[in-house]
């Protein structure tokens, strides 16, 4: 069996798609967690609302939709959604849309996961010295939540990175779409598939070291002995 022969130089004269491949994947991936986040943290107090006419409903949509895989849950919202409402979205923003929906579900939970472990004893402390509600939740309850809850959201963040992908099943110009392409011109589909890899190693990795250096300078600041 004769060994391969690695030619970058037959990509290289490519760079320009696999750029904007990149470029359209981090837009997807910003998008995407913006509204993730977003939703989550208007999802959370409500998944923990004393009232069960408005827990409960936040609850079965957050078990539903975690329960749909997102490839699922991309390709039904481009297909599905229009003939139900008439509407028609790009494939671009139909993947933004469905992935910040699929991640909302699981930030709202990690939020109020957060929340709910910080001991109440601290708020009301806080309380007693003459903090305003909103003074004791951002200075003594955000601060611990947001240590606790710190390598649950990255988890979910890198998941995000890695869910930007399913867009090419849609036909998304995202990074993994145009290097199917690329390789299809080329027939260079493992250098094309190195090059797709090594951008998400080079992505996640600082995400994850700045996430560990955040924790250490948060501990260093709220929990000192």
């Amino acid at each position: 069996m004769p060994e391969y022969q690695w030619d970058f130089d037959a990509i290289f004269q490519y760079r320009g798609v696999l750029v904007e491949g990149m470029l359209t994947t981090l837009r997807v991936l910003a998008f995407s967690v913006t509204i993730g986040v977003a939703l989550g943290l208007v999802l959370a107090p409500l998944r923990a609302a004393h009232s069960r006419w408005v827990r409960w409903p936040v609850q079965a949509l957050i078990e539903v939709v975690r329960a749909v895989p997102p490839l699922v849950l991309v390709v039904w919202a481009y297909y599905c959604l229009p003939i139900l409402t008439g509407m028609k979205l790009s494939a671009y923003w139909t993947c933004v849309l469905a992935l910040g929906l699929y991640g909302s579900v699981f930030f709202a939970e990690i939020f109020r996961s957060g929340l709910q472990s910080v001991d109440h004893g601290l708020v009301e402390a806080a309380l007693a010295v003459g903090m305003t509600p909103f003074k004791a939740l951002m200075r003594v309850a955000a601060p611990i939540a947001f240590l606790r809850i710190l390598p649950a959201f990255v988890g979910q963040s890198v998941m995000a990175v890695k869910n930007s992908v399913l867009g090419s099943y849609i036909a998304v110009g995202e990074l993994l779409y145009e290097g199917q392409r690329l390789s299809t011109a080329t027939f260079r589909p493992l250098e094309v598939l190195t090059l797709v890899a090594l951008f998400f190693v080079v992505t996640i990795l600082p995400l994850s070291l700045l996430a560990g250096s955040i924790e250490r300078r948060i501990h260093g600041r709220y929990f000192r002995r």
